[in-house]
């Protein structure tokens, strides 16, 4: 970007209007001219060649592993089960026509954060 300002600077400094321009018309108003004419194209390169928007990383969230099979328990766990749902909220079919479940293992306090 710093590129692209500096050539569009350079370019306007060149195509400034000088005294042939004015014809003894305008006096020292060419000078006024060139300089708003720069200021003005700088402001639209600035607002043309904005940078890209750069978003943070999202934190990084523990997710218990989820199995499609119903996995063995450690004493101390509970096995949570539910339907796996589509991008409308219907439960997804196995060829059969039941519904599919995923399975997940972690504390019987609550249930896990998927």
């Amino acid at each position: 970007m710093i590129k692209k300002t500096t050539l569009v600077l350079m370019l306007c400094l060149l195509l400034t209007p000088s005294v042939g321009y004015s014809h003894h018309h305008h006096g020292d108003a060419a000078l006024a001219w060139g300089l708003t004419g720069l200021f003005i194209g700088s402001m639209l390169t600035a607002a043309a060649y904005r940078p890209p928007v750069v978003y943070a990383a999202p934190p990084a969230v523990y997710r218990p592993p989820v199995y499609a099979y119903a996995p063995s328990v450690p004493p101390g766990s509970c096995r949570w089960e539910r339907y796996v749902l589509d991008g409308y909220g219907r439960a997804l079919l196995d060829p059969y026509g039941r519904p599919i479940k995923e399975y997940t293992i972690g504390p019987c306090d609550y249930p896990p954060p998927y």
